[in-house]
């Protein structure tokens, strides 16, 4: 359920009177969440914040880390903070000498379908997601520039950055990146998801070379639609011949004509479904679990 402020929260609780809330990122103020949860109807809801960065993402943000620690001083029985990153789970709660939760993300798997697999003198590559430093769109720009020309193709690099963005330093630089060169920089805005699913089964592969991630949705999209996509390790859940440096730039550039020369491989197709698929076998007993002791 979305909602658009706190006042949100109430509202939709208050409705569907469940047993377990769980508010999906770091948006609602400890303060505003103490007063929900202190509304007497509400006591025996167990309240749940599920938080989708690392520390990587939250060492950019000036308020993730403090937020965190706002959380964790409201000190309630029925309130726990969870992250969907195993690994950060366990160093965050080395640090910080507390108990966080490991939850998961769940995907639903999507037959695959067929693709267009005719020759055409261009290459779509998407790279998408919000644009940041740590995502590193820009190297893998200047990579997918690098392997359409030793493919002899014109590249259409497809991005999704949010044009609300007042001046994207990120966004600048990629439009300096393709400036003087024949290649196309193709910029999309948000969108309702199933028009981006439309766009993601465009593409010839996907890049995701990020420094650092805790699960990357898009990836996930790119699998569902049947497209080969090339990540950084920082995805850890995916196959090792699909992931490469997010530094090495001739590693990577290899690595897309690779792929791309085999963008239509059923096999490699089917080994990184089989890795999603392990996924998210293993997220959902997890969420079992969870659901079972909180129940």
């Amino acid at each position: 359920m979305q909602v658009v402020d706190a006042n949100g929260i109430d509202k939709e609780v208050h409705d569907f009177n469940p047993d377990i809330v769980i508010i999906e990122a770091l948006w609602v103020t400890a303060p505003k969440l103490t007063e929900i949860m202190s509304l007497a109807w509400y006591r025996h809801i167990k309240w749940v914040v599920r938080i989708h960065s690392d520390i990587g993402f939250l060492s950019t943000e000036g308020w993730g880390v403090k937020l965190i620690n706002d959380y964790l001083d409201i000190n309630r029985n029925n309130f726990l903070i969870a992250f969907n990153n195993h690994k950060f789970v366990k160093a965050l709660s080395d640090v910080m000498e507390t108990e966080f939760t490991y939850l998961p993300n769940v995907m639903t798997i999507c037959e695959p379908e067929d693709n267009d697999s005719e020759e055409k003198p261009y290459i779509k590559i998407g790279c998408f997601g919000a644009l940041r430093l740590l995502k590193n769109q820009c190297f893998q720009a200047m990579c997918a520039i690098m392997a359409a020309n030793k493919l002899r193709k014109k590249l259409c690099f497809h991005i999704t950055p949010s044009l609300a963005v007042q001046d994207d330093s990120v966004l600048k630089n990629l439009r300096e990146l393709f400036k003087n060169n024949e290649h196309e920089l193709m910029v999309h805005n948000w969108m309702p998801n199933h028009l981006f699913q439309n766009l993601v089964r465009k593409m010839d592969l996907g890049l995701q070379l990020s420094y650092t991630e805790s699960f990357n949705i898009v990836t996930a999209d790119f699998i569902n639609n049947n497209k080969l996509i090339i990540v950084s390790d920082a995805i850890d859940w995916m196959p090792p011949s699909l992931r490469v440096s997010n530094t090495d730039y001739d590693e990577v550039v290899d690595k897309i004509v690779h792929v791309y020369k085999h963008r239509n491989n059923n096999l490699t197709k089917g080994l990184q479904r089989r890795h999603l698929r392990e996924y998210n076998e293993g997220a959902e007993k997890t969420w079992n679990a969870f659901l079972r002791e909180h129940n």
